[in-house]
């Protein structure tokens, strides 16, 4: 008698074990990452219309939401560009394993384009910050910026950030951004360093590839050629 009662507890919880919903946060489900309960604003998917940007590649197609309101030259200059085809057949040049990927130079502007002439000012805001999938402007100086951009992919953060900001003040890191950061991964190092004007939220697993080839440890270079085929800036219509 015992032992079936022992049996029919097992089954139960098992059950109930089995109908709970997993955490996926993270997670790459139908090429879209899911963000769970994560309330950080930069996570978020964008609205049905919104304008965003489609970049295909040889290895496959990133989504990233853009962030006008934020960093507005930075978006300004990025989708003017992608419009006049700029961007169509810059390689990917260089690749950090395990931290960013980020686009090369263009034939006729070795330096990268800026629309308004003189490179433009760096555009910071506390509350975007460079978690995984999280699109930013390289540059050599700061206020130097122009078209060449990155994309942040690092699994994980190290344990002494989050001890660090779980110790701060009010005024410190907000929770939102440490539960991003816990979830996704990325380079707080950078924050407030370089300016991010989106987002991936459609194909981190694209990026992903792209960070794992083998590259020529002396440039950075990956071996084979990963070409960005179009930029398309166009309105969302939903998953």
């Amino acid at each position: 008698m015992k032992r079936k009662n022992l049996i029919f507890i097992i089954l139960i919880l098992t059950m109930i074990l089995s109908s709970c919903k997993k955490d996926n946060t993270g997670q790459v489900v139908n090429g879209y990452t899911e963000i769970g309960e994560l309330k950080l604003e930069q996570v978020q998917m964008p609205e049905v219309g919104e304008e965003i940007a489609v970049i295909t590649t040889n290895m496959g197609i990133m989504k990233i939401r853009l962030f006008p309101d934020i960093a507005p030259m930075a978006v300004e200059n990025f989708t003017t560009l992608a419009k006049e085809g700029f961007y169509n057949g810059i390689k990917i040049t260089r690749i950090e394993p395990n931290y960013l990927i980020q686009s090369g130079k263009h034939k006729d502007y070795e330096k990268g384009k800026s629309i308004f002439g003189d490179p433009f000012d760096d555009e910071f805001d506390e509350n975007y910050v460079h978690i995984t999938g999280a699109v930013g402007l390289a540059k050599v100086e700061p206020n130097k910026n122009r078209s060449t951009f990155y994309i942040v992919y690092r699994k994980g953060l190290e344990e002494e950030y989050f001890e660090m900001m779980r110790e701060m003040d009010e005024d410190g890191q907000s929770k939102d951004i440490i539960d991003a950061y816990e979830a996704l991964g990325g380079i707080s190092a950078l924050d407030g360093e370089y300016t991010i004007f989106a987002q991936v939220f459609y194909g981190i697993d694209t990026v992903m590839e792209i960070n794992n080839l083998e590259i020529d440890p002396l440039n950075m270079e990956p071996i084979k050629d990963v070409v960005i085929e179009t930029i398309e800036i166009v309105p969302f219509e939903g998953k």
